[in-house]
């Protein structure tokens, strides 16, 4: 590689014009780069959540729901002429709007749609609870009787208190992936109205509008972290180096390589993923450690031969560090191309476009820096001029003088993560991803302690026959059902026929609430849905069961987004469903299981990327090293990395998710490096015949020096992550900072340590 060092030196400005050139090239693409923020599309479509949700789309026109909540704390609370105009308003607004869904029933829910059962001389009477917004306080306490007598609606449309009221909409199918433009439109709609005055607080929530904004907050709070990260690094490589030279170099290395990456994404037309989003940090933190070791063994060279000609220690520093860049590069590549393992699309382009961003800053590094070395004017400081001159020296006395304690200290910390790693659990939850003081989050709070939940479990029910939902077994069993659930207290409330049924029941016996029970055969129960059909819509139920009235859907509303909820009441249900449900086959769908079933497959991924990873590092550093022992000992530091950070996870009670899963394969591919540099480095030393106190001293004075330098950047740009509006960013951020100082502390504390005994044989290192 000398000779094409010298070739680039000598050429240096057709090189940088080269370059440039390439940049255009790439810059030019950027205009065509997409955003896909519909998670539907980031599942699997063999995946048995992805073909339960088409399903019950298809069966039961049944999809996640946009929420909005008007509150009023007065003393009559909703049950006043101002408030049910409102409601009545919003309900006729919605149906105006070709954003929703609002043909059926279930499609649009507010007191202004939703229906009450009357029993009457000739049988039975459906109609409108508000058939047109009460105005009289003998009409708004009628109304609020008959809620209350009913019953079917009280918590889920209407608060227990009375101060609260839902309407529930349904996104038009084609607004799928478009619920932020939902939120925006409703957001000004409620602005108009706040605009006229008046007591009520009017909140907007639901899945669909946490899913567009969870999407939309990414992006915007990535594009607010560049200009953070990038200020971050300028400080640190300036404290680093000195001088404005080891500023701009690196920083151009890491810049041109995330603008090489966003163009090459856009030229094959992948879009940007929330996921994704991330790359663009993550090369700017991963990308500048090549320039940070290069520049920093540039000036090693030069303090040593201080008369040299400028372009040979150029040529010297390139050649001495080319090999271990190299090496540092395909192993961090390889930890991000096991991603490939994942079944979901935007982790496997996550992969993918890290470890291409990862070649090409080697690539820019590699032409880059040396050019721009031949043709910058000045030498270089002295390595005593340098920052973090006197630390190095101490931190090689520590080294040579404490090597007992150093280990002790390492296998205490190992034996605390051990424990910690028994503690760890494993729970997702979108909402809480969203900081507490967040107005989204908060509103979320307020629905779900006020009414039945956001967030929704479905089961559908195949009882194997036609009319076989109508069997008074199988009613009774859907009652139990909902009874088992509504005992847990993340359930505010279940939806299915068999509860309308019920009601149907009690109005026919003159609303004795004795009778409020599922009928106890099918004849009558199919006379009922008759009956309702003759004064009520046909179309009321197809919601929740089929017109040959085979299959039954039943929603379950919960208060509580996260994971494990969801976990635990699928497992009472599928306990108690071979017994209810004799002969019946039952698929589950909804946010709740659509939840867990992602957080499983990327957890699962995520730790078959991480075996792979360990796999493929291992024979990367096999390669260059040509041992086993050396190849198991570069991958120690990032090992004992990735057990801390998960005991340290387990130990303070934060959840294995999403955000946290990516974690591990991350701090592997990145934290590797640290290793294969203080290691190769070493090995370099001990070659010479160096004693192991010397080799110390020497390894921390150049290497150790640009490791120290590496980390503090690196760490730097995760950290800034801190301040996003998100946690998956803010978690990701103290993780990967955290696995980062540890890769670090083992490689330039224990590593020595370790090699101590060795180090007095040079022929160990051959």
């Amino acid at each position: 590689m000398k000779p094409l060092f010298q070739r680039i030196v000598r050429h240096a400005w057709p090189v940088l014009a080269l370059l440039a050139l390439a940049t255009m090239g790439f810059v030019s693409q950027l205009p065509r780069l997409t955003m896909e923020t519909n998670i539907e599309e980031m599942l699997p479509k063999t995946m048995e959540a992805y073909i339960n949700k088409k399903e019950l789309e298809r069966r039961f026109a049944s999809a996640d729901m946009v929420v909005i909540g008007i509150e009023n704390p007065g003393a009559d609370g909703i049950y006043n002429p101002h408030t049910l105009k409102l409601v009545d308003e919003l309900t006729q607004w919605l149906r105006t709007r070709k954003e929703f869904r609002t043909i059926a029933l279930s499609d649009l829910m507010s007191l202004a749609t939703i229906k009450d059962i009357r029993g009457t001389a000739g049988g039975m009477e459906v109609e409108r609870f508000m058939e047109r917004p009460a105005t009289t306080k003998e009409a708004i306490d009628h109304l609020r009787r008959r809620l209350r007598d009913n019953g079917i609606y009280m918590g889920s449309i209407v608060s227990a208190d009375g101060k609260g009221t839902l309407i529930v909409v349904r996104p038009a199918p084609e607004m799928v992936g478009h619920y932020y433009e939902i939120y925006q439109l409703i957001r000004k709609k409620v602005a108009e109205i706040r605009a006229r005055g008046g007591p009520e607080r009017i909140y907007i929530t639901g899945r669909p509008i946490v899913e567009g904004v969870f999407g939309v907050y990414m992006p915007q709070s990535m594009q607010k972290m560049q200009p953070l990260v990038l200020g971050l690094l300028a400080l640190l490589l300036f404290a680093a180096f000195r001088n404005l030279r080891g500023v701009l170099i690196p920083l151009t290395v890491v810049v041109l390589s995330e603008l090489w990456m966003l163009g090459t994404m856009a030229a094959v037309g992948v879009p940007i993923y929330t996921v994704t989003t991330l790359l663009p940090i993550l090369i700017l933190a991963i990308g500048i450690a090549d320039s940070v070791h290069l520049l920093t063994h540039i000036r090693v060279e030069a303090a040593r031969d201080p008369t040299a000609d400028r372009s040979e220690v150029i040529v010297r520093g390139m050649a001495g560090m080319w090999m271990p860049i190299l090496m540092t590069t395909l192993t961090t590549a390889a930890g991000f191309l096991a991603m490939l393992t994942s079944q979901l699309l935007p982790m496997r382009y996550f992969g993918i476009f890290a470890a291409i961003g990862i070649l090409y800053a080697f690539v820019i590094t590699i032409l880059f820096i040396p050019a721009v070395e031949a043709v910058l004017p000045g030498r270089e400081r002295p390595l005593d001029a340098m920052a973090f001159s006197g630390y190095l020296r101490w931190m090689s006395r520590t080294v040579v003088e404490h090597p007992r304690r150093i280990a002790a200290l390492f296998a205490l910390l190992l034996l605390l993560s051990g424990y910690g790693l028994s503690r760890i659990h494993v729970n997702s939850s979108l909402i809480s991803e969203f900081r507490p003081s967040d107005p989204l989050r908060q509103t979320d709070a307020m629905i779900n302690r006020h009414f039945a939940g956001t967030n929704s479990l479905d089961l559908m029910i195949d009882s194997g026959r036609e009319d076989g939902v109508l069997q008074p077994a199988f009613l009774a069993g859907m009652a139990r059902l909902q009874a088992l659930v509504e005992r847990d207290p993340v359930v505010g409330d279940s939806t299915s026929v068999a509860e309308f049924l019920a009601e149907m029941n009690k109005v026919m016996h003159g609303g004795d609430p004795r009778f409020k029970t599922t009928p106890d055969n099918a004849r009558l129960a199919a006379q009922y849905m008759l009956l309702y059909s003759f004064s009520g819509a046909p179309d009321d139920f197809d919601s929740m069961v089929t017109s040959d009235y085979r299959r039954a859907h039943i929603r379950i509303q919960m208060k509580s987004d996260n994971s494990a909820d969801a976990v635990r009441l699928i497992d009472a249900i599928e306990r108690h469903a071979p017994e209810w449900f004799p002969g019946s086959r039952i698929k589950f769908a909804g946010t709740a299981y659509t939840t867990d079933t992602f957080s499983d497959l990327v957890i699962k991924g995520q730790i078959e990327s991480l075996l792979l990873a360990l796999l493929a590092i291992f024979l990367l550093c096999y390669v260059m090293f040509r041992r086993v022992g050396d190849a198991l000992l570069a991958m120690l530091p990032v090992s004992i990395a990735v057990v801390v950070i998960y005991g340290i996870m387990g130990l303070v009670g934060l959840p294995l998710e999403i955000g946290t899963a990516v974690t591990g394969a991350m701090a592997l591919g990145i934290g590797v490096d640290f290793a294969i540099h203080y290691l190769y480095r070493f090995r370099d030393y001990q070659r010479r015949g160096m004693p192991w106190r010397e080799i110390v001293f020497h390894a921390n004075d150049d290497t150790g020096r640009a490791l120290l330098f590496n980390a503090l950047v690196v760490v730097g740009g995760f950290l800034v992550l801190l301040t996003a509006p998100l946690y998956p960013q803010v978690k990701l951020g103290a993780l990967v900072a955290g696995s980062m100082i540890l890769c670090y502390l083992a490689s330039c504390y224990l590593f020595p340590v370790l090699l101590r005994r060795e180090a007095a044989d040079p022929a160990s290192s051959r």
